[in-house]
């Protein structure tokens, strides 16, 4: 396996001898321990899986469904819906297909012209009583609770715009707090926001603006927490393990993923399949005030040594060790050479090695993000059954996850990324070529899912090579700066899939 952090890194760290005493002081109070089991299975796993639940319901909360003019005096006469719609609604308009009623005009007639039967020459307007939606799928969501159809349909684009620039402003935001006061204050604040920014959104969808303020609560925490937990879970670990607490991640996060449309199809209503993954996000908050130590890492680093013996005698009483008599002279000699410094985001020019790492991990991760966005996001652009659509598109990052973990091991990361990259292109270009070919939609369909099965993979090698190649120090800080760049690039990502929706 390539050890490219040692080498990233260089002019940067204080001096490596000292971290490979924090890595022996690490190993002395059991680095496999039941600890550190207990810590990624509750947080790196289970953690991530309800928080990634709790935010991406929002996805299926803002589908569309099938709607038409709602055209009042049905009621009063025999007429089937078929027939009622055949007589009020005008077809081809539009967008629409040639054949399909209009979703946002109908007929200005009053009931003696419906009664006629006669169309003909007949002027149409816009809904004038409101819509009706297909409810085969949805009780309801938030666009047909609030009717962000037709004029309002931008309504929906930019409360997915709100997601990602709520984002954006979270994980720079944390992630710099994250490397000045601990991992354990952000995970828990951020948890928190996640709970009540996404409670609100059910109160606060009759006010749209209010709703996006929610919406922008809600997603500002989802990345920091999981790098709050996956920075401290590897602080936690030996070097060969760190592999293994990405993928763990990684398989909380697709878990959660594949929740989603689970739970949406147990309460086929928005306001309970947003609320329900809550109770057990509650649950793991207050698990986390006793069972989230802040890590003796970033404690050492900053020369907080009393704070640190704490931390690691607590490891060690759970992982039936005895912390070493000479720890708190190796936590004082680590702190010593690192200098109790915290380091700005100009550290990352410190070096000519780690500014090119840390420029070229920028730009994966923007592609990366860009491309998962869009991928989510057209879900609600596919036909059939939203609920397996969601599913399967996120079925595919289990293989994709391990087989991340073994080609990462086997070839490398930087291999192992390049290579995927360059097939996700190929895959990219060919899929534009059978895209607009009916007969073809089925290879279609797989060569998206492969594509989703590629990015997946270069998701969990750059994560990886974040974490390797950003110091302690800078860890956080560097993470959620290449994670912002991934969410300004992801911001016109709801606008791309609103174009292709609008021309179809």
């Amino acid at each position: 396996m390539e050890r490219e952090d040692a080498r990233s890194t260089e002019g940067l760290l204080p001096n490596h001898d000292g971290a490979e005493l924090m890595d022996e002081l690490i190993q002395q109070v059991d680095a496999v321990g039941g600890f550190q089991k207990l810590f990624n299975g509750l947080f790196n796993f289970c953690a991530v899986a309800v928080g990634v639940t709790s935010v991406y319901t929002l996805v299926l909360a803002m589908e569309v469904p099938d709607h038409w003019c709602y055209v009042p005096g049905r009621a009063s006469t025999n007429f089937n819906p078929s027939e009622w719609k055949n007589l009020t609604l005008p077809r081809g308009r539009g967008s629409e297909e040639n054949n399909a009623y209009s979703k946002c005009e109908m007929y200005n007639l009053t009931g003696p012209m419906i009664w006629a039967r006669n169309t003909s020459g007949v002027n149409v307007t816009s809904c004038q009583y409101g819509w009706e939606y297909d409810r085969r799928w949805f009780s309801r969501t938030v666009p047909s609770q609030e009717n962000w159809v037709c004029d309002k349909s931008l309504y929906v684009t930019n409360t997915f715009v709100a997601t990602q620039i709520g984002e954006a402003v979270g994980t720079i935001s944390f992630g710099h707090m994250s490397d000045t006061i601990g991992r354990r204050p952000v995970f828990l604040l951020a948890l928190t926001l996640l709970i009540v920014g996404r409670g609100l959104s059910v109160v606060a969808a009759p006010h749209y603006y209010l709703y996006l303020v929610t919406v922008f609560i809600g997603h500002s925490s989802l990345s920091s927490l999981c790098f709050a937990a996956t920075t401290t879970g590897i602080e936690l670990s030996s070097a060969e393990s760190r592999a293994r607490v990405v993928m763990l991640q990684s398989l909380g996060w697709t878990g959660g993923m594949c929740l989603v449309p689970l739970v949406a199809w147990l309460t086929g209503d928005w306001v309970s399949f947003v609320l329900l993954p809550l109770f057990p996000a509650v649950a793991i908050l207050i698990c986390a005030q006793s069972l989230f130590p802040e890590s003796p890492r970033w404690l050492a680093s900053g020369g907080k040594i009393l704070r640190c013996m704490r931390s690691l005698r607590y490891i060690a009483r759970i992982n039936k060790q005895l912390l070493p008599a000479s720890a708190e002279d190796t936590l004082r000699n680590f702190a010593e050479q690192s200098k109790g410094v915290v380091y700005g985001p100009a550290s990352f020019m410190s070096s000519v090695r780690l500014a090119t790492n840390t420029v070229l991990l920028v730009i994966c991760w923007m592609l990366n993000a860009a491309s998962y966005i869009i991928l989510l996001l057209n879900v609600n652009n596919m036909s059939g059954n939203p609920y397996y659509n969601f599913f399967w598109q996120s079925a595919v990052e289990f293989p994709a996850g391990f087989a991340a973990k073994w080609l990462s091991d086997r070839l490398g990361r930087r291999s192992t990324h390049t290579v995927t990259f360059l097939v996700v292109g190929v895959s990219c270009f060919g899929v534009t070529r059978i895209v607009n070919k009916p007969s073809l939609h089925d290879l279609s369909t797989a060569v998206v899912i492969f594509i989703k099965f590629c990015i997946t993979i270069t998701n969990f090698v750059c994560y990886l090579q974040a974490m390797e190649i950003f110091p302690t120090c800078l860890r956080q800080t560097g993470m959620s700066f290449a994670n912002l760049a991934g969410n300004v690039a992801s911001v016109l990502a709801p606008y791309v899939v609103y174009l292709v929706r609008k021309s179809f």
